[in-house]
């Protein structure tokens, strides 16, 4: 295992179809993650358009959880790839509940771009005021079902 700062590197027993990357939940690291799906996105045959949009999608998710996260906070992102359609998981640790965003402008953009997106938090017991916080999205590609 290789551990910086700001990314960790670990080998995991995940399926074959199945990409995890950890990074620092931190602005600067949002070209990385966009550059992994973006990536990800190409090796499903997603055409430049759903690529454009997969890249978007996750910039969006990130940042949500991003600007709520601890300072010292690891963002996780889980990429399953499927025949059709590509389901993502960003995931964080972050400051109070947050049932306003449903609402908010990049919520909407992030389910223009995305086929279906759920937001989940569970409170952690013994850290008060914080939650383990996760995004989902799936974007499937044009003329396929999951």
């Amino acid at each position: 295992m290789t551990k910086s700062r700001s990314v960790e590197v670990t080998d995991t027993q995940l399926s074959p179809s199945t990409v995890e990357l950890r990074v620092s939940a931190s602005p600067n690291q949002l070209s990385v993650v966009r550059a992994v799906a973006a990536t990800i996105a190409g090796q499903c045959d997603f055409d430049l358009d759903e690529i454009a949009d997969v890249r978007l999608a996750i910039d969006e998710a990130c940042s949500h959880l991003i600007v709520r996260a601890h300072s010292e906070a690891v963002l996780q992102c889980t990429f399953e790839m499927a025949p059709n359609a590509l389901q993502v998981t960003a995931m964080t640790i972050t400051s109070g509940a947050d049932s306003s965003s449903r609402r908010s402008f990049g919520w909407h953009v992030l389910n223009t771009l995305a086929d279906s997106v759920t937001m989940t938090q569970d409170a952690i017991p013994d850290r008060p005021d914080s939650y383990r916080t996760s995004i989902e999205f799936v974007k499937e590609k044009a003329g396929g079902a999951a």
